[in-house]
């Protein structure tokens, strides 16, 4: 699948599910890959990524055929065209706030004439190799993901959204309940008003949208039916936690030790 494929299925309002990448090791990302998902979101603003431990990371997730997408640490276009370079299929673009931004963060992705990008996809080419399918090809599969994750993105989401090259918004929770005055308290009113809000808006102008919500399968299979197209399920290091705290609960039970 590449990012041309993954943005019809989000477009065909088919549950759509993604896995979280936190831990800078191509291991680790091989073995959420082997999975089965068919996408994944490398986490490198808020984990230890840096432009070597990026490209090993993307080399094992592309060569198993999953989508990569990178959330970068910030809406720069550097960072953007790098991340691209070393084989990146979509950019996912945090903290948005304004409809200017949105704009940089898009043309940031793709080459002239459509965007901004600068050219040496050695990498995401095969190290040449493909580069003539690479170059007529990418501006159509690479995916512009915006994050609104902020009171002001949401004011102007109307803007945002007519965005050229937008491809899909992904909803932050966290830091957009934050930005309302009510830290993690996603259960708020106006928490949930901002991100129905987007949903809808989202809905009515045909952008994929989706989020990284948490929660049980049944509680995250609840927001396909309020609208999202799109969902991180959760991530490898959290699934680390999970499975080897599970094995030593049922074992300290097992054997009746503490």
């Amino acid at each position: 699948m590449d990012g041309r494929e993954l943005k019809e299925v989000w477009r065909s309002s088919t549950p759509s599910f993604g896995a979280g990448i936190s831990c800078a090791d191509p291991a680790v990302a091989a073995v959420v890959c082997n999975i089965g998902y068919e996408w994944v979101l490398i986490d490198a603003e808020h984990h230890p990524y840096n432009p070597e431990t990026l490209r090993n990371v993307l080399a094992v997730i592309n060569a198993r055929g999953v989508v990569p997408i990178v959330r970068v640490s910030e809406n720069n276009a550097a960072l953007i065209k790098q991340a691209l370079d070393f084989g990146a299929e979509g950019i996912m673009v945090p903290m948005l706030r304004s409809a200017e931004e949105a704009r940089h963060a898009a043309a940031a992705c793709r080459y002239p004439p459509q965007g901004i990008r600068g050219f040496s996809p050695r990498e995401a080419s095969n190290y040449w190799k493909d580069l003539k399918h690479y170059m007529n090809t990418i501006n159509d599969r690479v995916i512009a993901m915006l994050q609104v994750e902020h009171i002001d993105a949401v004011n102007e989401i109307d803007k945002i959204l007519a965005t050229p090259g937008l491809d899909c918004i992904l909803i932050g929770p966290a830091d957009l309940s934050y930005s309302l005055g009510y830290p993690l308290q996603r259960e708020q009113p106006v928490v949930e008003e901002a991100i129905y809000k987007v949903i809808a808006k989202c809905n009515a102008s045909g952008i994929p949208v989706g989020s990284w919500l948490g929660g049980t399968a049944e509680e995250q299979a609840e927001w396909f039916t309020r609208g999202l197209d799109f969902l991180i399920v959760g991530d490898d290091c959290s699934w680390i936690a999970e499975a080897g705290g599970a094995m030593l609960n049922a074992m300290r039970a097992a054997t009746h030790r503490r």
